[in-house]
């Protein structure tokens, strides 16, 4: 029972874009007692190791753990990260049938994790938790982070037995199978569908200009209540997030989408960033043209979308989960949205349908997809 939950869960950490560090797979790893993976999400690099309760001496791996971290510390540059997050995840009561003396071990593991505070070092804090297979719960000192990530459900769904059993497939075999399948959905460490988007709206700003066409085009392909609800020009609801006015319009919204969309790009993958970036361009044109009569262009609304997509993220899956805490990000946006009000020519109301349609997008993809 314990490799099978080993196996999905692991799984689980690899299609969110954990890696193996294959390093430690040579001694009392081969029979999987301690499985450690790592991914880097700058600014922070998470670092995940798995242990087996019944086998490895918990004060041991503990020694273990701070000497990798420290070491781990003065490499931080070469992974573009300036923290780490490590979290012990200790695995016990997986055996069927438990003797008095594993029982009486199985004690003082728990009593050893639920004693461990949080302590923050220089630039990494360890968390502890204990996960019971008997009682399919989860256990910690109140201290510890009650969610990194979104690994607490992760591993209640594996304890459930929500994902089929992998035999006796290698965890080497398994992490290849889910690289190929990531392959697929395009989900990697690059940004290219953000780096896209920033060279399609400069190309089409630019060829406004150079043409003489910019007004026009505003004109023609920006959303507007009469065009889109009377002549029915649905098309406007899209178009118009790849216009701009102006050099300074393109230069902010770009800088934006560069911060917003890198990390949409990262956390979600690039299929997933890609709905979100339309549907909230959608939902922010329709609101702009149902609330305004004057021509709206630019893609402020869908960025907010994107900056909904970074503050669901980050609330979904714990307040360290992006490196900033979400009330921080809230904060952000509501500064954002509320400077749309003191400021002429600027389509607040495009931009809070943006911000809607992006937090309620991304919530549906987090929670059923």
């Amino acid at each position: 029972m314990y490799y099978t939950i080993l196996q999905n869960f692991v799984k689980k950490l690899i299609e969110n874009e954990f890696e193996l560090y294959t390093a430690f797979h040579i001694t009392e790893t081969q029979q999987h007692n301690r499985v450690i993976l790592f991914k880097q999400q700058s600014p922070i690099l998470y670092i995940i190791s798995i242990i087996n309760g019944e086998k490895i001496e918990l004060q041991n791996h503990e020694i273990f753990m701070n000497k990798y971290l420290q070491q781990l510390q003065n490499s931080l540059t070469l992974y573009h990260c300036s923290k780490i997050i490590a979290l012990t995840v200790v695995i016990g009561e997986f055996s069927q049938q438990t003797s008095q003396k594993n029982s009486t071990d199985i004690s003082q593991v728990i009593h050893f994790v639920n004693q461990k505070e949080l302590l923050a070092e220089e630039k990494y804090f360890h968390a502890w938790w204990y996960v019971s297979c008997a009682k399919k719960t989860i256990e910690m000192h109140k201290s510890q982070p009650q969610n990194i990530l979104h690994i607490k459900q992760m591993i209640l769904d594996c304890l459930e037995n929500k994902y089929q059993n992998q035999s006796h497939t290698s965890l080497s075999e398994i992490a290849i199978e889910v690289k190929q399948k990531n392959i697929v959905s395009l989900k990697s460490n690059n940004i290219l569908l953000t780096f896209h988007l920033l060279c399609i709206n400069s190309f089409i700003f630019l060829g406004m200009i150079l043409l003489g066409l910019k007004q026009s085009a505003i004109l023609s392909l920006g959303v507007e209540h009469y065009a889109v609800f009377n002549i029915k020009q649905y098309y406007r609801i899209i178009t118009y997030c790849f216009i701009h006015t102006n050099i300074l319009h393109l230069i902010q919204n770009s800088v934006y989408l560069y911060y917003f969309g890198m990390h949409t790009e990262l956390l979600y993958g690039k299929i997933k960033m890609a709905i979100i970036y339309f549907f909230s361009a959608i939902g922010s044109g329709i609101l702009s043209a149902l609330c305004n009569d004057a021509v709206s262009v630019g893609a402020s609304g869908a960025i907010f979308g994107l900056m909904g997509a970074v503050f669901v993220y980050s609330y979904y899956h714990g307040k360290k989960s992006i490196g900033m805490n979400y009330m921080t990000l809230l904060l952000l946006v509501v500064i954002a949205l509320l400077s749309g009000l003191l400021q002429q020519n600027v389509d607040y109301f495009g931009h809070f349908g943006g911000f809607i349609m992006g937090s309620l997008v991304s919530f549906i993809i987090l929670k059923y997809y």
